[in-house]
């Protein structure tokens, strides 16, 4: 059990995944120098209706891209690991912190011929859109202990989906979830060119 900030966002990180932010909210300014300053992270934890997940990313920042003159910034965080959230305080500063534990797989390990049928049915979603991702996705695929959360990132998943497959702590659930997923999805292209849009737009960075 430990106590950390937390940054409520319409965002799910994943776990290893790494995205930027652009800081503008004073309470956050201080949040982030405290953070920057004692060289430790916060949680990114999203919303849903009027309370909080339960479980969140927390997350580092490896990088400060630039900051402004009026101490607003703009940095990328990387995601180590998934909590679950005890109890919640509102900090003097403003921002919200939380009294965490981490929150890990039951069962980490892939059964090989799905993760197969997993990454086909990616691969043919791309073919469709006639469109390749970068290599250092496939390179950062390749050496991701937990593809599931890897392939998420360019799957088109809404809000609430990412936050139920963050829940799961089955990476064979959380493959089953993407593969059903895609299934939908590849009904879907031929109706709705939008979503081509949804996929490529997810922000991640590769």
């Amino acid at each position: 059990m430990r106590t950390i900030p937390v940054f409520p966002l319409n965002l799910v990180v994943f776990p290893n995944s790494r995205y930027p932010l652009h800081i503008f909210e004073e309470r956050y300014k201080i949040m982030i120098n405290r953070c920057l300053e004692t060289e430790t992270g916060f949680g990114i934890v999203a919303p849903l209706g009027n309370e909080l997940a339960k479980i969140g990313s927390y997350v580092i920042i490896p990088q400060v891209l630039k900051k402004y003159e009026n101490g607003e910034m703009d940095i990328i965080v990387e995601a180590k690991n998934r909590f679950s959230i005890k109890r919640i305080f509102t900090h003097p500063d403003g921002y919200i912190t939380s009294e965490v534990e981490d929150y890990f797989d039951i069962q980490p390990v892939a059964n090989p011929a799905l993760l197969v049928e997993l990454e086909g049915r990616f691969e043919k979603i791309l073919e469709k859109y006639d469109f390749k991702l970068e290599e250092s996705f496939w390179a950062h695929y390749q050496i991701a202990k937990l593809k599931s959360f890897k392939i998420a990132e360019k799957s088109g998943l809404s809000l609430i989906e990412q936050q139920a497959l963050l829940t799961l702590q089955d990476e064979n659930h959380r493959i089953n979830f993407l593969i059903n997923h895609f299934e939908k999805l590849s009904e879907e292209i031929s109706k709705n060119a939008g979503l081509r849009n949804i996929i490529l737009g997810d922000g991640f960075l590769n």
